[in-house]
Protein backbone atom coordinates (compact mmCIF):
# COMPACT_ATOMS: atom_id res chain seq x y z
CA UNK A 1 0.00 0.00 0.00
CA UNK A 2 1.17 3.51 -0.72
CA UNK A 3 0.80 6.69 1.27
CA UNK A 4 -1.39 9.59 0.22
CA UNK A 5 0.79 12.50 -0.79
CA UNK A 6 -0.33 16.11 -0.50
CA UNK A 7 1.57 18.38 -2.83
CA UNK A 8 2.58 21.85 -1.84
CA UNK A 9 0.21 23.16 -4.42
CA UNK A 10 -2.73 21.30 -2.90
CA UNK A 11 -2.50 22.98 0.45
CA UNK A 12 -0.99 26.06 -1.09
CA UNK A 13 2.07 26.69 0.97
CA UNK A 14 3.57 28.47 -1.98
CA UNK A 15 3.20 32.20 -2.77
CA UNK A 16 0.38 33.44 -4.90
CA UNK A 17 1.49 36.98 -5.29
CA UNK A 18 -1.37 38.89 -3.94
CA UNK A 19 -0.76 41.60 -1.40
CA UNK A 20 -3.43 43.42 0.51
CA UNK A 21 -3.88 46.51 -1.58
CA UNK A 22 -2.15 46.13 -4.92
CA UNK A 23 -1.21 42.87 -6.59
CA UNK A 24 2.40 42.47 -7.70
CA UNK A 25 3.34 39.62 -10.01
CA UNK A 26 4.78 36.67 -8.15
CA UNK A 27 4.95 38.61 -4.91
CA UNK A 28 6.75 36.45 -2.43
CA UNK A 29 3.95 35.81 -0.01
CA UNK A 30 3.02 32.33 1.15
CA UNK A 31 -0.43 31.05 0.25
CA UNK A 32 -0.81 29.69 3.74
CA UNK A 33 1.52 32.50 4.78
CA UNK A 34 2.33 34.10 8.07
CA UNK A 35 2.86 37.64 9.33
CA UNK A 36 6.57 36.91 9.61
CA UNK A 37 6.85 36.76 5.84
CA UNK A 38 6.35 40.48 5.74
CA UNK A 39 9.96 40.95 4.69
CA UNK A 40 8.71 39.77 1.33
CA UNK A 41 5.37 41.56 1.46
CA UNK A 42 5.15 44.81 -0.48
CA UNK A 43 2.14 46.62 0.95
CA UNK A 44 0.76 49.02 -1.65
CA UNK A 45 -1.80 51.75 -1.32
CA UNK A 46 -4.06 51.76 -4.34
CA UNK A 47 -4.60 55.49 -4.70
CA UNK A 48 -2.48 55.47 -7.83
CA UNK A 49 -4.60 52.67 -9.27
CA UNK A 50 -7.93 54.46 -8.96
CA UNK A 51 -9.67 55.29 -12.19
CA UNK A 52 -9.65 59.09 -12.52
CA UNK A 53 -13.16 58.99 -13.97
CA UNK A 54 -14.58 57.15 -10.96
CA UNK A 55 -15.20 59.31 -7.89
CA UNK A 56 -14.84 57.34 -4.67
CA UNK A 57 -15.88 58.31 -1.19
CA UNK A 58 -12.75 58.47 0.94
CA UNK A 59 -14.41 56.61 3.79
CA UNK A 60 -15.37 53.72 1.52
CA UNK A 61 -11.85 53.52 0.11
CA UNK A 62 -10.28 53.58 3.56
CA UNK A 63 -12.74 50.97 4.79
CA UNK A 64 -11.94 48.66 1.86
CA UNK A 65 -8.19 49.02 2.47
CA UNK A 66 -8.55 48.37 6.20
CA UNK A 67 -10.68 45.26 5.65
CA UNK A 68 -8.29 43.97 3.01
CA UNK A 69 -5.25 44.51 5.21
CA UNK A 70 -6.93 42.83 8.19
CA UNK A 71 -8.00 39.92 6.03
CA UNK A 72 -4.48 39.50 4.69
CA UNK A 73 -3.01 39.40 8.20
CA UNK A 74 -5.64 36.87 9.32
CA UNK A 75 -4.92 34.66 6.32
CA UNK A 76 -1.17 34.84 6.89
CA UNK A 77 -1.83 33.59 10.43
CA UNK A 78 -3.94 30.70 9.06
CA UNK A 79 -7.13 32.20 10.53
CA UNK A 80 -9.00 31.35 7.37
CA UNK A 81 -12.59 31.80 8.53
CA UNK A 82 -11.81 35.24 9.92
CA UNK A 83 -10.00 36.14 6.70
CA UNK A 84 -12.94 34.93 4.64
CA UNK A 85 -15.36 37.20 6.49
CA UNK A 86 -13.06 40.20 6.18
CA UNK A 87 -12.52 39.62 2.45
CA UNK A 88 -16.28 39.24 1.93
CA UNK A 89 -16.83 42.59 3.64
CA UNK A 90 -14.06 44.15 1.54
CA UNK A 91 -15.71 42.77 -1.58
CA UNK A 92 -18.98 44.38 -0.54
CA UNK A 93 -17.19 47.70 -0.19
CA UNK A 94 -15.60 47.22 -3.61
CA UNK A 95 -19.02 46.99 -5.25
CA UNK A 96 -19.32 50.74 -4.70
CA UNK A 97 -16.30 51.42 -6.90
CA UNK A 98 -16.25 51.69 -10.67
CA UNK A 99 -17.00 48.62 -12.78
CA UNK A 100 -13.38 48.38 -13.90
CA UNK A 101 -11.78 49.39 -10.60
CA UNK A 102 -8.89 47.01 -9.97
CA UNK A 103 -9.76 46.75 -6.29
CA UNK A 104 -12.81 44.71 -7.23
CA UNK A 105 -10.53 42.17 -8.88
CA UNK A 106 -8.16 42.21 -5.91
CA UNK A 107 -11.04 41.38 -3.56
CA UNK A 108 -12.19 38.56 -5.81
CA UNK A 109 -8.67 37.13 -6.00
CA UNK A 110 -8.30 37.33 -2.21
CA UNK A 111 -11.56 35.43 -1.78
CA UNK A 112 -10.28 32.81 -4.20
CA UNK A 113 -7.14 32.41 -2.13
CA UNK A 114 -8.89 31.94 1.19
CA UNK A 115 -11.38 29.42 -0.23
CA UNK A 116 -8.45 27.64 -1.88
CA UNK A 117 -6.74 27.55 1.52
CA UNK A 118 -9.83 25.90 3.00
CA UNK A 119 -9.93 23.13 0.44
CA UNK A 120 -12.77 24.50 -1.70
CA UNK A 121 -11.18 24.68 -5.15
CA UNK A 122 -14.44 24.99 -7.11
CA UNK A 123 -15.40 28.18 -5.26
CA UNK A 124 -11.83 29.44 -5.48
CA UNK A 125 -11.76 28.86 -9.24
CA UNK A 126 -14.90 30.95 -9.74
CA UNK A 127 -13.36 33.90 -7.87
CA UNK A 128 -10.04 33.58 -9.73
CA UNK A 129 -11.85 33.56 -13.07
CA UNK A 130 -13.83 36.67 -12.17
CA UNK A 131 -10.66 38.42 -11.03
CA UNK A 132 -8.90 37.51 -14.29
CA UNK A 133 -11.74 38.91 -16.41
CA UNK A 134 -11.78 42.18 -14.49
CA UNK A 135 -8.01 42.62 -14.57
CA UNK A 136 -7.85 41.88 -18.28
CA UNK A 137 -10.67 44.33 -19.00
CA UNK A 138 -9.21 47.08 -16.83
CA UNK A 139 -5.48 46.64 -17.48
CA UNK A 140 -5.12 44.42 -20.52
CA UNK A 141 -4.35 40.70 -20.92
CA UNK A 142 -0.58 41.19 -20.64
CA UNK A 143 -0.60 43.00 -17.29
CA UNK A 144 1.17 41.53 -14.26
CA UNK A 145 -2.11 41.43 -12.31
CA UNK A 146 -3.59 39.10 -14.92
CA UNK A 147 -0.54 36.87 -14.48
CA UNK A 148 -1.44 36.44 -10.81
CA UNK A 149 -4.90 35.09 -11.59
CA UNK A 150 -3.49 32.89 -14.36
CA UNK A 151 -1.02 31.35 -11.92
CA UNK A 152 -3.68 30.73 -9.29
CA UNK A 153 -5.97 29.13 -11.88
CA UNK A 154 -3.08 26.93 -13.00
CA UNK A 155 -2.83 25.56 -9.47
CA UNK A 156 -6.54 24.74 -9.49
CA UNK A 157 -6.22 22.88 -12.79
CA UNK A 158 -3.16 21.05 -11.46
CA UNK A 159 -5.12 19.85 -8.45
CA UNK A 160 -7.98 18.70 -10.67
CA UNK A 161 -5.62 16.74 -12.88
CA UNK A 162 -6.32 18.94 -15.92
CA UNK A 163 -2.67 19.08 -16.88
CA UNK A 164 -3.05 20.69 -20.31
CA UNK A 165 -5.00 23.59 -18.83
CA UNK A 166 -2.54 23.89 -15.97
CA UNK A 167 0.43 24.05 -18.34
CA UNK A 168 -1.28 26.64 -20.54
CA UNK A 169 -1.99 28.90 -17.58
CA UNK A 170 1.45 28.48 -16.01
CA UNK A 171 3.15 29.33 -19.30
CA UNK A 172 0.91 32.34 -19.98
CA UNK A 173 1.60 33.62 -16.48
CA UNK A 174 5.35 33.15 -16.88
CA UNK A 175 5.38 34.78 -20.30
CA UNK A 176 3.78 37.90 -18.83
CA UNK A 177 6.13 37.84 -15.86
CA UNK A 178 9.24 37.53 -18.01
CA UNK A 179 8.04 40.44 -20.17
CA UNK A 180 7.33 42.64 -17.15
CA UNK A 181 10.19 41.64 -14.87
CA UNK A 182 12.82 40.23 -17.20
CA UNK A 183 14.24 36.73 -17.55
CA UNK A 184 15.48 35.10 -14.36
CA UNK A 185 13.77 37.51 -11.97
CA UNK A 186 13.42 36.04 -8.46
CA UNK A 187 9.66 36.59 -8.44
CA UNK A 188 9.34 34.18 -11.36
CA UNK A 189 10.48 31.30 -9.15
CA UNK A 190 6.91 30.54 -8.09
CA UNK A 191 5.92 29.91 -11.69
CA UNK A 192 8.79 27.52 -12.33
CA UNK A 193 7.96 25.73 -9.09
CA UNK A 194 4.45 25.26 -10.47
CA UNK A 195 5.82 23.86 -13.70
CA UNK A 196 8.00 21.52 -11.68
CA UNK A 197 4.98 20.17 -9.81
CA UNK A 198 3.14 19.74 -13.10
CA UNK A 199 6.03 17.82 -14.66
CA UNK A 200 6.31 15.66 -11.56
CA UNK A 201 2.63 14.71 -11.73
CA UNK A 202 3.06 13.91 -15.40
CA UNK A 203 5.95 11.59 -14.60
CA UNK A 204 8.46 13.87 -16.35
CA UNK A 205 11.02 13.66 -13.57
CA UNK A 206 13.97 15.15 -15.46
CA UNK A 207 11.99 18.25 -16.42
CA UNK A 208 10.57 18.52 -12.91
CA UNK A 209 14.00 18.45 -11.29
CA UNK A 210 15.30 21.05 -13.74
CA UNK A 211 12.35 23.36 -12.99
CA UNK A 212 12.82 23.09 -9.22
CA UNK A 213 16.55 23.80 -9.46
CA UNK A 214 15.85 26.74 -11.78
CA UNK A 215 13.35 28.14 -9.27
CA UNK A 216 15.84 27.78 -6.42
CA UNK A 217 18.52 29.45 -8.51
CA UNK A 218 16.24 32.40 -9.17
CA UNK A 219 15.53 32.83 -5.48
CA UNK A 220 19.23 32.69 -4.71
CA UNK A 221 19.69 35.60 -7.09
CA UNK A 222 17.46 37.86 -4.99
CA UNK A 223 19.07 39.10 -1.79
CA UNK A 224 20.57 35.84 -0.61
CA UNK A 225 18.18 35.70 2.36
CA UNK A 226 16.16 32.61 3.13
CA UNK A 227 12.37 32.72 2.86
CA UNK A 228 9.32 30.59 3.47
CA UNK A 229 8.78 30.39 -0.30
CA UNK A 230 12.14 28.66 -0.63
CA UNK A 231 10.83 26.02 1.78
CA UNK A 232 8.09 25.08 -0.66
CA UNK A 233 10.46 24.56 -3.59
CA UNK A 234 12.86 22.60 -1.40
CA UNK A 235 9.94 20.47 -0.19
CA UNK A 236 8.83 19.72 -3.74
CA UNK A 237 12.35 18.78 -4.80
CA UNK A 238 12.54 16.46 -1.79
CA UNK A 239 9.27 14.84 -2.83
CA UNK A 240 10.69 14.22 -6.29
CA UNK A 241 13.81 12.58 -4.87
CA UNK A 242 11.64 10.44 -2.60
CA UNK A 243 9.65 9.22 -5.60
CA UNK A 244 12.93 8.28 -7.27
CA UNK A 245 14.02 6.37 -4.16
CA UNK A 246 16.84 8.82 -3.43
CA UNK A 247 16.07 8.95 0.27
CA UNK A 248 19.47 10.26 1.34
CA UNK A 249 18.90 13.30 -0.86
CA UNK A 250 15.28 13.75 0.19
CA UNK A 251 15.70 13.73 3.98
CA UNK A 252 17.95 16.82 4.38
CA UNK A 253 15.72 18.74 1.97
CA UNK A 254 12.57 17.85 3.90
CA UNK A 255 14.33 18.84 7.13
CA UNK A 256 15.46 22.12 5.60
CA UNK A 257 11.89 22.88 4.49
CA UNK A 258 10.62 22.12 8.00
CA UNK A 259 13.22 24.37 9.63
CA UNK A 260 12.43 27.25 7.26
CA UNK A 261 8.71 26.96 7.89
CA UNK A 262 9.19 26.89 11.63
CA UNK A 263 11.45 29.92 11.43
CA UNK A 264 9.08 32.01 9.32
CA UNK A 265 5.65 30.66 10.26
CA UNK A 266 6.09 29.55 13.86
CA UNK A 267 5.38 26.14 15.35
CA UNK A 268 1.59 26.17 14.93
CA UNK A 269 0.95 26.48 11.22
CA UNK A 270 -0.52 24.05 8.63
CA UNK A 271 2.66 24.19 6.54
CA UNK A 272 4.69 22.99 9.52
CA UNK A 273 2.28 20.07 9.95
CA UNK A 274 2.68 19.27 6.27
CA UNK A 275 6.47 19.18 6.55
CA UNK A 276 6.28 16.92 9.59
CA UNK A 277 3.98 14.60 7.69
CA UNK A 278 6.32 14.53 4.71
CA UNK A 279 9.22 13.52 6.92
CA UNK A 280 7.01 10.85 8.46
CA UNK A 281 6.17 9.51 5.01
CA UNK A 282 9.85 9.36 4.12
CA UNK A 283 10.66 7.46 7.30
CA UNK A 284 7.70 5.17 6.61
CA UNK A 285 9.07 4.40 3.16
CA UNK A 286 12.45 3.58 4.73
CA UNK A 287 10.89 1.28 7.32
CA UNK A 288 11.77 3.65 10.19
CA UNK A 289 8.43 3.21 11.92
CA UNK A 290 9.23 4.83 15.26
CA UNK A 291 10.55 8.01 13.65
CA UNK A 292 7.57 8.11 11.31
CA UNK A 293 5.17 7.68 14.23
CA UNK A 294 6.80 10.51 16.12
CA UNK A 295 6.52 12.91 13.16
CA UNK A 296 2.86 12.01 12.54
CA UNK A 297 2.07 12.60 16.19
CA UNK A 298 3.74 16.02 15.99
CA UNK A 299 1.89 16.87 12.77
CA UNK A 300 -1.50 16.12 14.32
CA UNK A 301 -0.57 18.12 17.42
CA UNK A 302 0.31 21.13 15.29
CA UNK A 303 -3.00 21.03 13.42
CA UNK A 304 -4.95 20.65 16.65
CA UNK A 305 -3.33 23.87 17.87
CA UNK A 306 -4.25 25.83 14.71
CA UNK A 307 -7.48 27.87 15.17
CA UNK A 308 -8.88 27.17 11.69
CA UNK A 309 -7.08 23.94 10.94
CA UNK A 310 -7.65 22.75 7.35
CA UNK A 311 -9.84 19.69 7.79
CA UNK A 312 -8.74 18.17 4.51
CA UNK A 313 -5.12 18.23 5.63
CA UNK A 314 -6.02 16.68 8.98
CA UNK A 315 -7.99 13.95 7.21
CA UNK A 316 -5.07 13.16 4.92
CA UNK A 317 -2.58 12.91 7.77
CA UNK A 318 -4.90 10.70 9.80
CA UNK A 319 -5.47 8.50 6.77
CA UNK A 320 -1.73 8.12 6.28
CA UNK A 321 -1.22 7.42 9.94
CA UNK A 322 -3.99 4.81 9.85
CA UNK A 323 -2.22 3.10 6.96
CA UNK A 324 0.97 2.82 8.98
CA UNK A 325 -0.89 1.40 11.96
CA UNK A 326 -2.63 -1.04 9.65
CA UNK A 327 0.66 -2.24 8.18
CA UNK A 328 2.16 -2.65 11.63
CA UNK A 329 -0.76 -4.79 12.78
CA UNK A 330 -2.08 -2.15 15.19
CA UNK A 331 -5.60 -2.84 14.02
CA UNK A 332 -7.59 -1.08 16.72
CA UNK A 333 -5.67 2.16 16.35
CA UNK A 334 -5.83 1.91 12.58
CA UNK A 335 -9.61 1.41 12.78
CA UNK A 336 -10.17 4.58 14.81
CA UNK A 337 -7.93 6.66 12.58
CA UNK A 338 -9.48 5.36 9.38
CA UNK A 339 -12.91 6.19 10.77
CA UNK A 340 -11.97 9.71 11.73
CA UNK A 341 -10.21 10.29 8.42
CA UNK A 342 -13.22 8.97 6.49
CA UNK A 343 -15.63 11.27 8.31
CA UNK A 344 -13.43 14.31 7.63
CA UNK A 345 -12.69 13.51 3.99
CA UNK A 346 -16.28 12.55 3.23
CA UNK A 347 -17.39 15.94 4.54
CA UNK A 348 -14.70 17.94 2.77
CA UNK A 349 -14.27 16.01 -0.49
CA UNK A 350 -17.56 14.15 -0.98
CA UNK A 351 -18.30 10.46 -0.99
CA UNK A 352 -17.11 9.80 -4.54
CA UNK A 353 -13.72 11.49 -4.36
CA UNK A 354 -10.83 9.14 -5.24
CA UNK A 355 -9.13 9.80 -1.90
CA UNK A 356 -12.31 8.84 -0.04
CA UNK A 357 -12.64 5.69 -2.12
CA UNK A 358 -9.05 4.70 -1.31
CA UNK A 359 -9.68 5.25 2.40
CA UNK A 360 -12.91 3.27 2.21
CA UNK A 361 -11.16 0.35 0.50
CA UNK A 362 -8.36 0.34 3.07
CA UNK A 363 -10.86 0.50 5.92
CA UNK A 364 -12.84 -2.40 4.46
CA UNK A 365 -9.64 -4.41 4.17
CA UNK A 366 -8.85 -3.67 7.79
CA UNK A 367 -12.27 -4.83 8.92
CA UNK A 368 -11.78 -8.11 7.07
CA UNK A 369 -8.44 -8.61 8.78
CA UNK A 370 -9.96 -7.73 12.15
CA UNK A 371 -12.72 -10.31 11.63
CA UNK A 372 -10.10 -12.90 10.74
CA UNK A 373 -8.11 -12.09 13.87
CA UNK A 374 -11.23 -12.38 16.04
CA UNK A 375 -12.04 -15.78 14.54
CA UNK A 376 -8.55 -17.01 15.31
CA UNK A 377 -8.81 -15.64 18.84
CA UNK A 378 -5.89 -13.29 18.34
CA UNK A 379 -7.97 -10.31 19.50
CA UNK A 380 -10.34 -10.14 22.50
CA UNK A 381 -14.04 -10.23 21.72
CA UNK A 382 -16.50 -7.59 22.89
CA UNK A 383 -16.22 -3.79 22.95
CA UNK A 384 -12.70 -2.43 22.60
CA UNK A 385 -11.41 0.58 24.54
CA UNK A 386 -11.43 3.69 22.41
CA UNK A 387 -8.02 4.89 21.36
CA UNK A 388 -7.36 8.62 21.54
CA UNK A 389 -7.42 10.09 18.05
CA UNK A 390 -5.66 13.33 18.69
CA UNK A 391 -2.14 14.06 19.79
CA UNK A 392 -2.83 13.86 23.50
CA UNK A 393 -1.57 10.33 23.97
CA UNK A 394 -2.07 7.29 21.77
CA UNK A 395 -2.28 3.78 23.12
CA UNK A 396 0.47 2.70 20.75
CA UNK A 397 2.64 4.35 18.17
CA UNK A 398 1.33 4.56 14.61
CA UNK A 399 2.75 5.76 11.31
CA UNK A 400 1.33 6.48 7.86
CA UNK A 401 1.66 8.47 4.66
CA UNK A 402 2.86 11.32 2.50
CA UNK A 403 1.60 14.88 2.22
CA UNK A 404 4.01 16.78 0.04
Amino acid sequence: MTDCEIDAAVTRPFPDSKPSGEVHYMLRQSRVGCHRTCLALLVAILLACLSPSTPVVAGTMDRWQALTDEGTVAREQAKYQEAEQLFLLANQQAQGFGLLDVRRATSLNNLGLVFHDQGQPEIAQSYYEQALVLWEQALGPAHEHAAVALHNLAEIYLEKGEFDQAETHYLRSLMIGEHVLGLGHPRLAVGYNGLGMLHRKQGRQVQAEASFHLALGMMANSDGAESVEEATIVNNLAALYKEKGLYTFAEPLYQRALNLRRAFLGECHPSVAMSLNNLANLYHAQGLSELADQRYREAVAVLEAVPDSPERLMGSILGNWALLAHERGLYIEAKFRYERALVIQHQTLGGHHPMVEVLRDRYAGLLRELASEYRRGSLPRGPQPSAPLGSNGFVQAVVVGNLE
